[in-house]
């Protein structure tokens, strides 16, 4: 009766000090510095990624985008001596733009009708005698 007893007040106390966590792992914090990268490619024909990468002291950033027959673009950058810049593209294509399907090119017979190897045609030699 004891033993449980004691058994059952030390697992109280165990679970009191987890529970108010003290020894409970650290939870993982994602701090966001403001750099990042991603790809993503949602069908055939159609894609887009970006990031934006550096430091406080120079930084850029660039997004991409193809989808039917567009195509955008944009970077900016900047720097801790004042220096910043920024481009865009853009590309269109008319309404009725289908991309090519793939084909295989057609193979062409060779003009002549030789084959391209030669058989191991066997020879044979007088084995030298042994007299000079």
């Amino acid at each position: 009766m004891k033993t449980s007893l004691v058994i059952l007040v030390l697992s109280a106390v165990v679970a009191a000090v987890v529970a108010d966590g003290e020894y409970a792992a650290p939870a993982y914090e994602k701090k966001y510095d403001g750099y990042f990268q991603y790809a993503n490619v949602p069908g055939p024909y159609e894609y887009e990624f970006g990031y934006n990468r550096g430091n406080a002291q120079h930084n850029r950033n660039q997004y991409e985008q193809s989808k039917d027959h567009r195509f955008r673009t944009k970077v900016k950058w900047n720097d801790a001596y004042s220096g910043y810049g920024e481009h865009y593209w853009e590309y269109n294509h008319s309404d009725d733009y289908k991309a090519p399907a793939y084909e295989a090119p057609a193979y062409a017979a060779p003009a002549y009708s030789a084959p391209a190897y030669s058989e191991n045609i066997p020879t044979f030699e007088k084995a030298p005698s042994g007299k000079q």
